[in-house]
């Protein structure tokens, strides 16, 4: 019958031995030794990693955008940020926004022209940018008045096409615009048509976020066609979020969740600088009235906000706390008004307009002046709030705790337990893959890895703490003391996801603390 040896028995075994035969017992002082090790619990150790509070983390995702007016406005001296400014590149923004309307790039029927739009697109990319698609197939007003006109929205050729009485000419500050009918039959086939092509061209020219710019005023979802009744409204507002949803099916759609000001004064009523849930009597009417509970069920739209700042009421509020608890990201804030016209309120209030955007759990936040000397301003003159911005929105992710044994046994299982948090007002888009490693302890150079899979980093949000328990099993590795190392890995680009550590490695790990590699502790005797 099979009996565990104590190490009392073989300590007594080697002391007669050790009476005897002298030199026998040197040689089996050294396998009693590695036995002692091999056969001692392994006990478990709490690693505390040193967070650095103060780095800066350039993640997926996430961070400042710059706005780019190139497609539609190529004038010197005017609101394109590569004419304007062409020695600057803006390093502290991540992303750029290329901004052009269906009209800029369809100006006959199924002629798609985007040769401005790539001009932009290549122009930022070689300066390192990722790139969003600030696209509207509505008018963005300003730029319809250049001579000759830009940016109209809606293609010249479609509106003449589109019954009288399917039209309706609006103004804002002494500007006139023609918002359709989207249900007309025609607008709709043309409106997939171009949607197709955007889809098609930019297979190859990869964008993180596209703006579901389709209704109303600069396609903010507001001051567009008013319908003869609500139903009416709501069935077109859907018609739109389906046609988009469908034809930019690979692409994630970010709809402005602005009041509209054709809504009744109750949807909108109450403070604009914070949240006052006595004004959200009416959040279920607000709701629909937009079609917003209808665009929150699309899997590929999240929300953006035109009015950080002093222009988000409650009602809005509620709605994007409560999609943002239903994991819809990347929320994206823009700022009411430009830097310049901040400034006049105080240092005070600039401050306050930064807090404001971070309020609604945004990954990115245009630069306040959104594009050109404006915003370079905000950036040369405020490197303390593009810090804050920077440490602020986004996601980012802290292993607070990590427990793993002191003695790792070669061939057996080794638990890990760890704690993290996400100290950012936003949402990783992805579950990234957790790597262990075991790194030579002189020189750090990596020896063995371990894929523990996805952990549900999508589902992390500021203000709670998550358990995370794994298993790996070393194997062909050399016993030893190793550093025990940890990283996570974006499954789309394969890269490693930055960590606020200050043991940071330059392949993506980083070192938590040192672990003892033995023999298999399983030994039996019969």
């Amino acid at each position: 019958m099979a009996s565990t040896i104590t190490h009392a028995q073989v300590f007594a075994c080697f002391g007669n031995l050790f009476s005897k035969h002298h030199k026998l017992s040197i040689t089996i002082f050294i396998i009693l030794s590695l036995y002692i090790l091999a056969s001692t619990p392994a006990f478990a150790r709490a690693f505390t990693p040193a967070e650095d509070p103060d780095v800066i983390l350039h993640n997926p995702d996430m961070g400042w955008i710059l706005y780019e007016n190139y497609p539609i406005d190529q004038q010197p001296g005017g609101s394109s940020t590569m004419v304007t400014l062409p020695d600057e590149t803006f390093p502290e923004v991540d992303e750029v926004a290329v901004m052009f309307t269906w009209y800029d790039i369809e100006k006959s029927e199924g002629v798609y022209d985007f040769s401005k739009v790539d001009r932009a697109y290549d122009y930022w990319k070689s300066h390192g940018k990722k790139i969003q698609l600030r696209m509207s197939t509505e008018s963005l007003l300003f730029w319809s008045a250049f001579d000759p006109p830009s940016a109209k929205g809606i293609p010249d050729y479609v509106l003449s096409a589109i019954p009288s009485n399917k039209k309706q000419a609006r103004r804002f500050e002494r500007l006139s615009y023609t918002v359709v009918d989207a249900r007309n039959l025609y607008y709709q086939s043309r409106l997939r048509a171009f949607l197709r092509a955007v889809s098609a061209h930019f297979k190859t020219r990869p964008v993180t976020l596209i703006d579901l710019r389709g209704f109303g005023l600069w396609g903010e979802w507001h001051s567009g066609y008013n319908y003869l009744t609500t139903s009416d409204r709501i069935c077109a507002l859907k018609s739109i979020i389906d046609i988009w949803s469908t034809e930019l099916k690979s692409y994630t759609l970010a709809i402005s969740f602005s009041y509209d000001p054709d809504s009744p004064p109750s949807y909108r009523n109450g403070p604009a600088d914070h949240f006052d849930p006595s004004y959200t009597a009416t959040y279920a009417d607000f709701l629909r009235y937009s079609a917003f509970d209808y665009a929150i069920t699309k899997p590929n739209i999240t929300l953006r906000r035109d009015g950080a700042g002093g222009a988000i009421h409650s009602n809005e509020r509620l709605l994007c706390e409560n999609a943002f608890k239903l994991g819809k990201a990347p929320i994206v804030a823009e700022f009411a008004g430009g830097y310049s016209q901040a400034k006049k309120g105080g240092e005070k209030w600039v401050r306050w307009v930064i807090s404001d955007a971070l309020s609604i759990h945004p990954n990115y936040i245009n630069l306040l002046g959104w594009q050109g000397s404006d915003g370079l301003n905000f950036c040369r003159e405020q490197p303390e709030l593009i810090r804050q911005g920077l440490l602020n929105m986004g996601y980012r992710l802290v292993p607070v705790e990590i427990t793993a044994p002191d003695v790792v046994r070669k061939g057996e299982k080794c638990r890990l337990g760890m704690k993290w948090v996400n100290r950012g007002v936003g949402r990783a888009l992805r579950d990234y893959h957790l790597i262990i490693a075991l790194a030579d302890s002189s020189f750090g150079s990596i020896i063995s890895r371990y894929d523990l899979g996805a952990i549900p980093t999508s589902k992390w949000i500021k203000g709670n703490t998550y358990s995370i328990d794994k298993t790996f099993t070393p194997s062909a590795i050399p016993t030893g003391d190793y550093i025990l190392q940890i990283a996570l890995i974006d499954p789309k680009s394969s890269r490693p996801i930055l960590l606020p550590l200050k043991s940071s490695r330059a392949n993506g790990f980083y070192g938590i603390g040192l672990v003892h590699v033995s023999v298999s502790a399983n030994r039996t005797h019969g």
